[in-house]
């Protein structure tokens, strides 16, 4: 009996120790203060066409691709 209090005591200790130490590190301060700043200042709307203008595609390279859409079927069986 006097061994099961004892695991169940040492348990229970493991379990406080776990929770005690993970406790300040499950929110550090840089999220509590961007959630807080995220809230209190609205995001400005962006338009898709500034987007697009935003992006630059002129300067992107030419990718060739292989046209793989044609299929070809078997001939039937005879």
């Amino acid at each position: 009996m006097r061994r099961a209090i004892i695991c169940v005591t040492a348990g229970l200790a493991a379990v406080v120790i776990g929770v005690w130490l993970n406790y300040p590190t499950s929110k550090s301060a840089t999220e509590n203060y961007v959630s807080k700043a995220a809230m209190t200042m609205p995001m400005p709307a962006i338009s898709i066409w500034e987007m697009h203008n935003q992006a630059h595609l002129e300067f992107l390279p030419v990718q060739e691709i292989e046209d793989q859409s044609l299929v070809f079927a078997e001939k039937p069986r005879k």
